[in-house]
């Protein structure tokens, strides 16, 4: 019995050390291979084990971790200790390629430029990581480098935004979206790898390659009211399907078939 988190490390194997790599490759392949079950954050880890180790469907089951964030905290404080003002977007994870930081950021400069609004922030939650570029940022206005977010800010942040932002490259499962959509957010979120199948119709998805796609995306989710408005609604109703309750009882559910 074996769980496989994800397959990063095959999908953009320059976002990993080479030691790091060689080590997940041969430990995830050799894992999966001898396990009698195993148990996929999600349905594209679950794909990705089957097309890249050859691993049978039907020896994988999906099954989904909980979110337990809760919706608490004194948001203006928290904006006053980040110095943010009232209107930001928010992103949170480490800072590497792999979670799209350059095209984020241009997509970001390109609707603020077209939009005109110069009061919205792009507030980057999250240390910096392996082959982080400062480039990335550097001449574009109105973005905030936070640096490590301390867990006790981390629900009042995605409470306080216009909306969270999140066009990464791959995720096996992107708990921030859902964090997010816990605590009342709006979120834009890349239409690959896991994420489409996290949030359903509870956010705004684009492709995460396409600049314009994600800037379209961010005009959507600080100029339409009503928009936002139906995706707080729907996330609310989303989130509901990630518990603890049920991911144990699912778990249970493999051992014990595991077992027989």
């Amino acid at each position: 019995m074996v769980t496989v988190h994800d397959l990063g490390y095959l999908h953009f194997p320059e976002a990993h050390p080479p030691k790091e790599r060689r080590y997940l490759d041969w430990s995830t392949r050799y894992s999966a291979k001898r396990a009698t079950r195993i148990m996929a954050d999600s349905g594209a880890t679950q794909s990705d084990l089957s097309k890249f180790y050859g691993i049978e469907a039907e020896k994988i089951r999906v099954v989904y971790p909980g979110v337990d964030i809760q919706p608490v905290g004194d948001v203006e404080a928290i904006r006053q200790k980040y110095d943010l003002p009232s209107r930001y977007l928010f992103f949170l994870g480490t800072l590497q390629p792999r979670k799209n930081i350059a095209r984020l950021v241009q997509a970001f400069a390109k609707w603020q430029g077209e939009s005109g609004q110069s009061d919205v922030v792009l507030a980057l939650g999250g240390k910096a990581g392996w082959l982080y570029d400062p480039a990335w940022t550097q001449g574009v206005e109105n973005v905030r480098l936070l640096g490590f977010v301390d867990d006790a800010d981390v629900a009042p942040l995605y409470m306080g935004a216009l909306g969270f932002v999140f066009p990464s490259l791959y995720e096996g499962f992107g708990f921030p979206v859902l964090e997010a959509m816990r605590c009342g957010t709006p979120v834009l979120c890349a239409n690959t790898s896991s994420l489409p199948e996290l949030v359903g119709k509870a956010a705004i998805l684009v492709d995460p390659l396409d600049v314009d796609a994600i800037s379209a995306g961010i005009a959507q989710l600080v100029e339409d009211d009503s928009l936002r408005a139906e995706l707080i609604a729907r996330s609310v109703e989303r989130v509901k399907k990630f518990t603890w309750q049920s991911a144990a009882e699912n778990a249970l559910a493999v051992l014990e078939e595991a077992a027989r």
